[in-house]
């Protein structure tokens, strides 16, 4: 019996959303870089990817961010929004600049203080007011700082059920800002692009402090399409070495201690009614819970069409009397009181007896997240398959594995930005070198990461002018994470 989730729909399209990879071939995806060798920038701060203190200021970001949508409801129509899709994935040298330039995608703080030439409206009328808007209230709420998302009371109200409008909003900002970035990479403003990339960054922290892992899976999809454009950007002529840049990005893409607390916190919102009960529950309020969990939880059965509701499953059980028997025993074994057990319908009893498992299921798989990702992936592992194999739950075979997908997102952004300094130690070293790739990674003077997936190193050649650079699959249920990188310097 297959046992799916809504909350694995919501993960599945949070990924689809960032820019897709080559298509794999043989187990691996395969992404030809052609550099030229630069030095790096001074002052290197004017590169940094990160906002810096220098540019922070009091406020929360998240009413900024709001602020900003609501300002622009035209801006994120269908016919704007499906024209800038269109152009993040035109090939940098075929994007149409001019219309670009008059579509209000351009602008915001950087081009306000900077260059008040590109808000010029003598030559060309813009759609959007001289400040920038609404990128610059973008660019001004990424570096605030606080992030409060104004949802402790909705989720302890809510639970599973709360809505997150505020995060699917924030999704757009992550194309609408691919689109200025790329013009200004396409017209060789590395510097406002390196500002671009700061208020990518102030985006994605934003949602350490949003107590789902929805939510954060949403950050690091946000920052795979900023990691996306500064890949482009390297391989560009005259980009200046962001070998430092790189570095100064925090090691954690995301802190997900919030994320974390708050799935436990669903659980006791969702499931506390019941665990806490000191005896029979109401028949409405326990048809209420069941109602609830069919939203989210449902079961194919030995790959049928047909769609099976969880409640289904639990009253077929109630029918059982060893099932029931053994829900009750096992309440009681794990904490509840032996006489509020009793008192408990059969209905009540195996719904309980399959929620505790949740309980101590999230605590198991949410423990992992701190280790280091080749301790973490063998954890996970063995918890999966014991997960697996138990057919005599529910929940936590439909909710608890999602949150493995979480790690494993954040592990691939990891390696993401150590291949990226890898690559660009290897073109510093080309600078230095006359152009000539380093026979191997231990020759170059730069430290060089470990695998984030791996902990071991990365694993180079050369081979006639061409350096191959891959390290482990951070995902390896799919080859689209598997990434290879051959590199060639540009003559």
């Amino acid at each position: 019996m297959r046992i799916c989730s809504l909350l694995a729909l919501l993960f599945l399209g949070t990924v689809a959303n960032a820019q897709p990879n080559p298509e794999p071939k043989d187990g691996k995806v395969t992404i030809a870089l052609t550099l030229s060798p630069t030095a790096l920038p001074k002052p290197l701060s004017r590169f940094y990817l990160t906002p810096q203190y220098k540019e922070i200021q009091p406020g929360n970001r998240v009413s900024g961010y709001m602020k900003a949508a609501m300002e622009q409801a035209n801006f994120f129509s269908k016919d704007p929004s499906a024209k800038r899709e269109k152009w993040n994935e035109t090939a940098l040298g075929n994007l149409p600049l001019d219309e670009i330039k008059d579509s209000g995608c351009i602008g915001g703080s950087a081009y306000r203080k900077r260059d008040e030439t590109v808000l010029d409206t003598t030559s060309r009328p813009l759609q959007w007011p001289s400040s920038g808007r609404p990128l610059s209230d973008v660019d001004e709420a990424s570096r605030m700082l606080s992030s409060d998302w104004q949802i402790w009371f909705n989720l302890r109200r809510d639970g599973v059920g709360t809505l997150l409008p505020e995060v699917q909003k924030m999704r757009e900002w992550g194309s609408v800002l691919k689109v200025r970035m790329r013009y200004e990479i396409a017209t060789k403003d590395f510097e406002k692009a390196a500002y671009s990339a700061r208020t990518y960054f102030g985006l994605v922290q934003s949602f350490e402090s949003h107590p789902t892992l929805i939510a954060a899976l949403v950050g690091l999809a946000i920052e795979t399409i900023c990691l996306d454009a500064l890949e482009e950007m390297i391989q560009q002529p005259g980009c200046p070495n962001l070998y430092w840049s790189f570095t100064e990005i925090p090691s954690e893409a995301i802190d997900l201690r919030t994320a974390i607390q708050g799935e436990k916190l669903l659980c006791e919102t969702l499931f506390g009614v019941v665990l806490n009960a000191e005896g029979e529950m109401p028949d409405p309020e326990l048809k209420r819970l069941l109602t609830r969990i069919d939203t989210f939880v449902f079961l194919n059965r030995n790959g049928e069409k047909e769609l099976l509701k969880s409640s289904e499953v639990f009253r077929a059980w109630a029918q059982t009397e060893k099932k029931v028997a053994r829900a009750r025993a096992f309440l009681i074994g794990t904490g509840s009181r032996v006489n509020a057990v009793k008192k408990y319908s059969p209905l009540q009893a195996v719904v309980a007896a399959d929620a505790r498992p949740y309980e101590v299921d999230l605590d198991e798989s949410m423990k992992i997240f701190d280790l280091p990702n080749p301790d973490a992936q063998k954890v996970a592992l063995a918890f999966d398959a014991a997960l697996a194999k138990n057919s005599d739950i529910v929940l936590s075979a439909a909710i608890v594995p999602h949150s493995q997908k979480v790690r494993q997102a954040r592990v691939r952004l990891q390696q993401r930005v150590a291949y990226l300094r890898v690559i660009e130690a290897i073109r510093l070293y080309a600078f230095d070198n006359a152009g000539k790739l380093p026979a191997q990674l231990k020759g170059i003077k730069s430290p060089i990461p470990m695998d984030p997936v791996t902990g071991e190193a990365f694993v180079y050649s050369v081979k006639e002018g061409v350096a191959t650079l891959t390290g482990g699959n951070p995902n390896p249920e799919t080859a689209t994470a598997n990434r290879v990188y051959e590199i060639r310097i540009r003559k």
